[in-house]
């Protein structure tokens, strides 16, 4: 069994800027079948972009419903019913996961009725299948065995971890979360932990001068704690994710790496913007 890990998007906020990376959105494929993890603003572009069709699209989790990791979820549902042939999307998510589903049934309606009659299609209602995210088992099929637990995110009261289960491979996505112990246990023996990272000399910096009340590094998970994590768990390999700042501004990819180096020596790749990595 062949897997991949496909990174769309690495940063870790919701901003776009000229020559920004992509918001949080990436793709486990497990012998070519796309397993979609969250959909920041992009995603539909940044699939296709990465030799997928949307024809191939069938499974979606969202582990929490911050902006960057969800705002454009049901654009891409709404693209792959007029793109593609008839099938169940299905999508897991934590609670509030129907509710912004069904506003943006209301706020398209026209264009969905409008399609439905001009072009024939389907009602996009019967396709979409979704389901809440919960700690233990939420999937099982042929290729996969996807557990939750729920992280230490304090801006979000249901943020989780996922952890994908294949017959030889174990890949573990720590979402969003302040440096949270348990997730070590969550991820032992994983060969791929994908773990975001925040470097925090660079948000301090940020707060600073956007809003000095906000402090960032309360939600998430500093570089030097992520090897922590990491070397309590015993992955084979830390893919680090939804960075922050974006190492395009004014920290580079060096800092972030050597900071994680403090507690980390084993494999490491920090993320980029379509980035593949076999696992």
């Amino acid at each position: 069994m062949k897997t991949n890990l496909v990174l769309l998007g690495t940063g870790g906020d919701p901003q776009i800027y000229k020559g920004s990376s992509c918001p949080t959105s990436m793709v486990l494929d497990v012998d070519g079948r796309p397993y979609l993890v969250d959909a920041g603003l992009g995603v539909t572009q940044q699939f296709v972009k990465a030799n997928y069709s949307l024809d191939e699209l069938h499974t979606v989790f969202i582990t929490h419903l911050l902006s960057d990791h969800v705002i454009e979820l049901c654009p891409l549902l709404h693209t792959t019913w007029a793109t593609s042939y008839q099938r169940t999307l299905r999508v897991f998510g934590p609670p509030g996961i129907e509710d912004v589903i069904e506003g943006f049934y209301h706020s398209l309606k026209y264009d969905i009725e409008t399609r439905m009659v001009e072009d024939n299609k389907y009602p996009i209602r019967n396709i979409i299948k979704t389901s809440y995210l919960a700690e233990g088992r939420v999937l099982k099929d042929d290729r996969v065995e996807v557990t939750a637990m729920r992280v230490k995110h304090p801006i979000c009261n249901h943020c989780y971890a996922l952890r994908f289960q294949m017959h030889d491979k174990t890949v573990v996505f720590s979402s969003d979360t302040a440096v949270f112990p348990k997730l070590a246990d969550f991820a032992a023996e994983a060969d791929v932990l994908v773990h975001e990272v925040s470097y925090s000399a660079g948000l301090n910096a940020k707060q600073r001068i956007q809003n000095p009340k906000n402090d960032t590094l309360d939600s998430h998970t500093k570089a030097e704690e992520v090897g922590i994590i990491a070397n309590i768990a015993g992955v084979k390999h830390l893919v680090l994710n939804h960075i922050q700042p974006r190492p395009e501004g004014n920290y580079s990819k060096i800092r972030i790496y050597d900071k994680v180096r403090e507690n980390w020596k084993g494999k490491l790749t920090i993320g980029h913007d379509l980035m593949w990595i076999n696992v």
